[in-house]
């Protein structure tokens, strides 16, 4: 009776060890990991075709209170999250000109560094030319070309053919966006007008040489 009361208890102490032990067995299992690919951020622009001015411009008469206009339009395209930046000069000083004798003198504000709201006459026997941004997303005019509807360098709004100064043969910034563009991108417009007060001007094409660079912010 004592061996078989021992041969009992030692097997079901061993069968107790192997329930605890046991590993546990299921049908399915889970587990999740990831995959990364990172995407760099670059910016496209298109070359606009050359403008022409929209008239003629008598040589000596000149066209005062009329002043002639042309446009370009660059489609900027970037994928940076926080946007771009775009900055216009012209390759020379003044900007339009057929030789160093015959040009249009650089638009002057009345206030220098701030756009005029509204064109300004040349005085007598002078000649101008200058521009205006209009770019796609209004919000993203710098402040300078910004107004209230009389003065500019003030307020929020973009309105049209408004904001008029200075093509330079240094960086000015026109434009500011603080997003990336969509697939199409955004078409920024730079207008520019031309405007002689009875100056004594050489026949010929006047030509002034305009780049815009934008860099991603």
């Amino acid at each position: 009776k004592k061996i078989i009361g021992l041969s009992l208890s030692a097997t079901l102490i061993i069968s107790i060890g192997y329930v605890a032990l046991e590993p546990a067995i299921v049908s399915a299992v889970a587990d999740s990991a990831t995959v990364t690919a990172s995407v760099t951020e670059e910016i496209s622009i298109t070359s606009p075709t050359d403008a022409t001015m929209s008239a003629t411009i008598p040589g000596m008469t000149g066209n005062p209170g009329a002043p002639v206009t042309a446009s370009l339009t660059w489609t900027v395209k970037t994928v940076n999250a926080t946007g771009f930046a775009m900055v216009i000069k012209s390759s020379t000083t003044p900007s339009m000109k057929l030789d160093a004798t015959y040009y249009f003198d650089d638009y002057t504000p009345a206030a220098a560094g701030t756009p005029d709201y509204s064109w300004s006459q040349p005085a007598a026997s002078a000649a101008e030319f200058g521009f205006t941004v209009e770019p796609a997303t209004a919000a993203d005019t710098v402040a300078s070309f910004l107004d209230n509807a009389s003065a500019c360098n003030t307020g929020a709004t973009q309105t049209a053919d408004k904001c008029w100064s200075n093509v330079t043969s240094g960086d000015t910034s026109i434009i500011n966006r603080t997003t990336n563009t969509t697939s199409s991108g955004e078409a920024e417009v730079v207008k520019f007008q031309a405007e002689s007060n009875a100056r004594f001007l050489k026949e010929g094409s006047y030509v002034a040489t305009i780049t815009v660079t934008a860099t991603m912010n």
